[in-house]
């Protein structure tokens, strides 16, 4: 949602742009008296505010998300250590099924 806003802000910033480009060039046609400086100072106001809040968003999106992950198994979801995959009955699990897959073999 906040690049949504952002992008937003900043198209809009460009479209106000253009139109200031365009009734500035043509002063004396039905664009020029369509295209007041009280509409151009409105977009533009409004770009600036969809920009400072798509920045606002962005900010409190990454620290909620920063604060709210755990570490969870793979395959039951239980929350586990920093680093860890599964949790411990799963990982005992795995590390027995590859032991037979690579030990089934008969020592000579």
């Amino acid at each position: 949602m906040s690049s949504t806003l952002l992008r937003l802000g900043l198209y809009l910033v460009i479209a106000t742009l253009a139109l200031l480009v365009l009734s500035s060039s043509f002063e004396n046609t039905k664009l020029g008296e369509m295209v007041t400086t009280s509409l151009l100072q409105s977009l533009f106001i409004l770009s600036g505010l969809l920009i400072v809040v798509g920045v606002v968003a962005r900010i409190f999106a990454r620290t909620a998300g920063k604060s709210m992950s755990k570490n969870r198994c793979a395959v039951c979801g239980t929350p586990i250590p920093h680093g860890a995959i599964y949790c411990r009955p799963h990982l005992r699990g795995m590390l027995e099924r590859e032991d037979r897959k690579t030990h089934s073999t008969r020592i000579r």
